[in-house]
């Protein structure tokens, strides 16, 4: 049976693709990748640079904030320890102390108040710049501070807090007080005034629309444009910044978007104060920020844009330029593939493209007379990595593979038929030179350097290894050379070579003799200090082992501290060294060597292994530095300590003794000072029972009276016997005989008084407003006597028909200078009363104590009745 063949299916035809517009598209598309990555990589890399430099800009405008607040902050700390340390305070007699305050204010505006603590933490001296009534109390909490801080002998800085009265930031510094031989005394603390931080942030220029404030170890904020919230104490602990300064997280270093003070996205940054825990941060708006780096990636944009067009133009009429003679190629080989071997190309340009016509018509011509395919040796030379250069036998190129076009910069038809010497080096061998043995008939050679020049004259270092070719009847048929490129082991060698010499460059200039040993202890490098030091030549030692680098210090070979970092068990190498220290894998220790000259001196050395990049150890370097200037102080400071042991046991001594003749002399005083008090306490109990029994004469002589003006006087000389006798009773119950608490005594005096008028509480209010005042009792009895009469006269005449009122009695102490209001809001004192010439005895009196007393009396009748007194206190 006959099988028909199956009809075959001719293979699909491949869509054809235009030349010309695919060199356009990828002209274009090239053009656009570059333009693209180009525009790319320098926007990211202007980015990347607009936030270092905002960074930067920021970091100095905060970096010189901080440090003027730091430098005020520190000037006043060395003002406050300069008089602590250099006035003698501790010693100071109470008016020098005082002086001494006064002066430092008197130099410092930013001084508002400063106070001198003693041991116990009891106030000594106070200098303010307003009254003691004005100026705040340092608070037990700040005082408790100052004191635990400052019998350790460390300066306090304490938070920052807003005055009431003049709205303005405070802090108090303090530094602790010593007398000469160091011995805590006490604490000299400052309240100062911090406003300039407030002007210092107010008049910074952040940008146009950037903010800085300073915050302290809390997030308080204690500096800021806006004066309301720093006085409002507001915490802004959850801005980034801060949260940063006050975490102890590091300031960054690019321009990071967070929220800023104002509720805005801000690029921001911190610079810590350090002491005391504050910090400056700048705030600049986002917009702000990038506002330029936006127009310039617009105009890239725009650029960008018309490059794109420019390049699509382009690329048309060059893809026309280079396809036109390609389409007459085309055409020849279409015609040749159909057996027309006698086509040529006709193209005369001078260019890549003529010369691949030529190349293409000697190829028509070879095609010709030979049919032998070449493909796969072709194939075997563009795979190989290294350069291959065949040679005729008379040391012509007849062929290249690709990587020695790539290497040399040639095109391949550039070097066939040119000698072998055309890519050598000028310094290289020539291989028709007969005394190098480079004869075509020697040149089986493996591993030889030589060096080639590329088309540029660029020279490239290689290994060259080639083997001659004979054909069947042993004739030379050709040499093969295949050439390894040597550049980047030659780079590498070159760098290893200058960074070994920059290291012997280094250890030469050492100021302190230095020497280097490798692992078998061969000396690598002795420097010039080692040199003058030993006397030994450099040249005479490097290069030497076994212990050479001992001979000049010890005069014999032996271990030496650098033999200790190669081998830690060596015990011989620690002798004679004192004081070896380990500090990781270095080494240091102290000994006495002897100089060229035969002086012994001292030295300190330190001695560190050499680790190459894999981690072992490779040698190892030692330094030798001169000590004797070090060890004869040494020496001087002993023998001053000696001496200044002596006079110190002298002068203890010799102060033990006067402390006991102090101490005798003292019991001796307290023992006739207890019998002096005992006897005064006597004489006021006395005084004050006599008192008590004028008192109750008169009143047994009220009864026997019947004239109501009699009654009144020997009542009123009664009120005034009692003020007396009550500050008799407050002396007498008192420990030290010497003050009288007015607020105490005044309170009971007006109660006795209320008490004798039957005075109805209900119908006149009493208000005492007197602090802690002590008075002695020249001044206590006559403004006794004032209290009663004004106090009197207020209850017999202010509130007449049992009329509702106020009574207020005030008093207030500035020095030795008291001022006491008596007011009352009754029916008021007639405006015909003069002080000076009243026709009751009781008005006279005042005004008679009120002279007594150095003082001046004022009557207000505006509102009732208000008496203002202004005393001396008599000494």
């Amino acid at each position: 049976m006959e099988m028909t063949p199956m009809p075959q299916t001719p293979p699909k035809k491949k869509k054809f693709r235009s030349l010309t517009v695919t060199l356009a598209i990828a002209f274009v598309a090239m053009s656009l990748a570059i333009v693209l990555v180009t525009t790319g990589l320098q926007g990211y890399s202007n980015y990347q640079n607009q936030q270092r430099t905002i960074s930067y800009e920021q970091k100095l405008i905060a970096q010189g904030a901080a440090d003027s607040v730091k430098n005020m902050v520190t000037d006043r700390m060395d003002k406050l320890r300069g008089t602590a340390y250099l006035s003698g305070l501790a010693t100071s007699q109470p008016e020098q102390q005082k002086a001494t305050l006064d002066k430092l204010l008197h130099f410092d505006p930013a001084f508002r108040q400063v106070i001198l603590f003693d041991a116990s933490g009891e106030e000594l001296v106070r200098s303010s710049r307003v009254s003691r009534a004005e100026s705040n109390p340092i608070s037990d909490a700040i005082r408790a501070d100052i004191l635990s801080q400052a019998i350790q002998g460390k300066t306090i800085i304490g938070p920052v807090y807003i005055d009431e009265k003049s709205s303005e930031p405070m802090v108090v510094m303090a530094v602790p007080v010593t007398d000469i031989f160091g011995d805590y005394k006490g604490a000299l603390a400052a309240e100062v005034n911090l406003k300039f931080m407030w002007d210092l942030v107010g008049n910074l220029k952040i940008g146009e629309g950037g903010a800085a404030y300073v915050v302290d170890g809390r997030g308080n904020l204690i500096a800021y444009g806006d004066i309301s919230r720093v006085l409002k104490r507001e915490n802004v602990l959850g801005l980034e910044e801060v949260h940063r300064f006050v975490s102890n997280q590091a300031p960054s270093f690019d321009a990071e978007e967070s929220l800023g003070i104002e509720g805005d996205t801000v690029i921001a940054n911190y610079v810590s104060l350090g002491e005391p825990d504050w910090a400056v941060i700048v705030e600049m708006p986002k917009e702000e920020v990038y506002r330029e780096f936006n127009k310039g990636l617009y105009r890239t944009i725009v650029i960008l844009f018309a490059s794109l067009v420019l390049a699509s133009v382009a690329g048309i009429l060059l893809s026309r330029f280079i396809t036109k003679p390609l389409i007459l190629l085309r055409d020849a080989t279409r015609e040749i593939s159909k057996g027309n071997l006698d086509t040529r190309v006709e193209i005369s340009s001078m260019n890549e493209i003529g010369e691949l016509a030529d190349s293409f018509n000697r190829m028509t011509a070879d095609l010709v007379q030979t049919t032998v395919s070449r493909n796969y040796f072709d194939d075997i030379l563009k795979s190989m990595f290294d350069m291959l250069i065949v040679l005729a036998p008379d040391a012509t190129i007849q062929s290249v593979n690709r990587r020695t076009c790539d290497v040399l910069g040639y095109q391949e038809d550039e070097l066939v038929a040119r000698p072998f010497s055309h890519i050598l080096s000028p310094d290289s061998p020539r291989p028709d030179s007969g005394a190098t043995g480079m004869l075509p008939e020697t040149w089986a050679v493996t591993e030889i350097e030589r060096t080639l020049m590329t088309k540029g004259g660029r020279k490239i270092p290689v290994i060259l290894s080639s083997s001659v070719m004979h054909d069947g009847t042993g004739a030379v048929r050709g040499i093969v050379c295949l050439a390894h490129d040597m550049t980047g082991r030659k780079k590498a060698e070159e760098e290893l070579r200058e960074s070994r010499q920059l290291f012997m460059d280094i250890i030469s200039f050492l100021p302190d003799p230095t020497f280097v040993i490798d692992k078998a202890g061969t000396v690598l490098a002795w420097n010039r200090a080692l040199e003058v030091m030993s006397g030994v030549p450099a040249e005479e030692i490097i290069g030497k082992g076994n212990y050479e680098y001992s001979l000049w210090a010890y005069g014999r070979r032996r271990p030496l501290l650098i033999d200790l970092v190669l081998d830690p068990d060596k015990d011989s190498a620690r002798l004679d060294y004192t004081d070896i220290r380990w500090v990781g894998r270095t080494v240091t220790a102290q000994t006495v060597i002897t100089k060229a000259d035969g002086k012994k001196i001292p030295v300190s050395l330190v001695t560190s292994p050499l680790i190459d990049s894999q981690g072992n150890t490779v040698g190892a370097i030692e330094s030798i530095r001169d000590i004797t200037s070090v060890k004869n102080a040494e020496a001087d400071l002993a023998r001053l300590n000696a001496g200044l042991e002596k006079i110190v046991k002298e002068r203890t001594q010799a102060l033990e003794e006067e402390v006991e003749i102090r101490k005798q002399a003292e019991a001796a005083i307290r023992l006739s000072l207890e019998e002096k008090v005992l006897l005064l306490r006597e004489v006021h109990h006395r005084v004050n029972n006599n008192l008590q029994i004028i008192i109750s004469l008169t009143k047994l002589q009220l009864r026997t009276l019947e004239d109501p003006g009699m009654k009144q006087a020997l009542s009123d000389m009664q009120n005034r016997v009692r003020a007396m006798a009550i500050v008799h009773e407050k002396l007498y119950q008192t420990e030290d005989l010497s003050s009288i608490d007015m607020a105490d005594y005044t309170r009971y005096l007006v109660t006795q008084i209320f008490s004798h008028y039957k005075v109805d509480r209900q119908k006149i209010a009493l208000t005492i407003d007197i602090g802690k005042i002590l008075l002695n009792i020249d001044t206590a009895i006559p403004l006794g006597l004032i209290l009663n009469e004004l106090v009197g006269n207020a209850i017999k005449y202010a509130f007449p028909d049992g009329r509702k009122g106020e009574l207020t009695i005030r008093m207030t102490e500035d020095g030795e200078i008291l001022t006491v209001v008596v007011q009352d809001n009754g029916i008021g004192i007639s405006s015909d009363i003069d002080m000076q010439n009243a026709p009751t005895l009781g008005i006279r009196l005042v005004s008679n104590l009120v002279d007594q007393l150095f003082g001046t009396i004022e009557l207000d009748r505006s509102s009732g009745t208000t008496f203002t007194m202004v005393l001396h206190e008599t000494k």
